[in-house]
């Protein structure tokens, strides 16, 4: 933690600045107060003493409006040199004063939890800037600690809870093939058997989060979008029943940089979505040009609220099935290739667009 407790206030530092500013203004204007004094408050001392030398009658004297005349100009020159100082305080020097803090503020703005690296503060000579760069620094600690011990309790208890959600399914399958087994029993088994699924999924959904947000996949795959999506389309269209899946890929190659297991990942939680929120022959869309990946799909429902879709356990309505994880494993999957992904009701459509781009992909035609 960088930093030194030790030097001056922001409010000393700035009025030594300031004095040392209108001392040295000052200074450089001690010509014109010379000139002042010798043509306005001297002037009729020196012509009385030269026609005393010369022996020359004594002149008529304005001394009255000479004084009124040296005054204004003296109090001009003064708020003209104040005025010159404050300006030059405050542009100059407190822009010179405030660069510790501007430079926290680049930094911190820079900083992400995911990272896991905390910021390294330059030290200033400004006792407020370094306490507010300690107390930043021990805040990210805090934040970074609190960080690693909630994706730690994450990954560990989806881990401890795949072998016994696999012993709990495991013995209602033996349960299920029970020859006395009555029809009430053979009901309660099998809404047992949907939870234990309900919980398989969420466990899972929950154990990748946690090895998207660890790192644990490698990011240098060459994925030819176009290929993958054609090899899950056979896949999909035995999923959606009376709903029509129409595709339109623009570019016969489309390549990019990322790891294949979370891509096919990524486009089958959107298109599940797409599914689940659909309609009775509906239709859901899949168009690839322009570096985008575009997912849309009729609905019954009305627009989402783009601001909350991607949190996660994050569900519009209670009648809505599956776990609320799906699209915050899209939005994880994204932020972990740099790719983005917005959401726009459109035309009574649900439209999720993947923007390939930041990730520098590569278009290119088939030979």
């Amino acid at each position: 933690m960088g930093g030194r407790m030790n030097g001056k206030s922001l409010l000393s530092k700035t009025m030594t600045q300031f004095i040392i500013c209108t001392v040295i203004i000052l200074l450089l204007a001690t010509p014109l107060f010379y000139l002042l004094t010798k043509y306005y408050y001297a002037e009729d001392m020196i012509d009385i003493i030269e026609a005393t030398q010369q022996g020359h009658p004594l002149p008529q004297l304005d001394l009255e409006e000479d004084i009124m005349h040296g005054v204004m100009i003296q109090f001009a020159l003064i708020s003209g040199v104040l005025g010159i100082a404050i300006v030059f305080t405050m542009h100059f020097i407190a822009r010179r004063l405030w660069k510790p803090f501007d430079e926290t503020l680049k930094r911190v703005e820079k900083f992400r939890l995911e990272s896991g690296v905390v910021l390294q503060f330059p030290d200033s000579d400004i006792k407020e800037f370094n306490r507010l760069n300690q107390a930043v620094s021990l805040l990210m600690e805090n934040s970074m600690k609190s960080y690693r011990t909630q994706k730690e309790f994450t990954e560990n208890a989806s881990h401890e809870l795949q072998t016994p959600l696999a012993v709990f399914q495991s013995k209602l399958d033996l349960l299920l093939q029970q020859p006395d087994m009555t029809e009430q029993q053979a009901l309660v088994i099998q809404d047992l058997y949907k939870v234990s699924g309900r919980l398989s999924r969420l466990n899972k959904n929950l154990l990748l989060l946690a090895k998207i947000d660890n790192k644990q996949y490698p990011q240098s795959d060459t994925l030819d979008i176009v290929a993958v999506l054609n090899e899950l389309l056979p896949f999909w269209e035995s999923l959606t029943g009376e709903i029509t899946i129409s595709a339109s890929f623009r570019e016969p190659i489309f390549v990019t940089n990322g790891t294949r297991i979370l891509f096919e990942s990524m486009v089958n939680n959107l298109v599940v979505n797409a599914v689940r929120h659909n309609q009775p022959n509906g239709i859901i869309q899949l168009e690839v040009g322009d570096q985008r990946l575009i997912v849309s799909n009729t609905s019954d429902e009305a627009a989402l609220d783009a601001k909350l879709i991607f949190n996660r356990f994050y569900r519009p309505s209670e009648k809505v099935k599956g776990n609320g994880l799906g699209l915050a494993i899209v939005k994880a999957i994204c932020d972990y290739h740099g790719w983005t992904i917005t959401y726009q009701y459109t035309n009574e459509l649900h439209v999720f667009t993947i923007d390939f781009a930041p990730s520098r992909s590569i278009t290119r035609s088939r030979p």
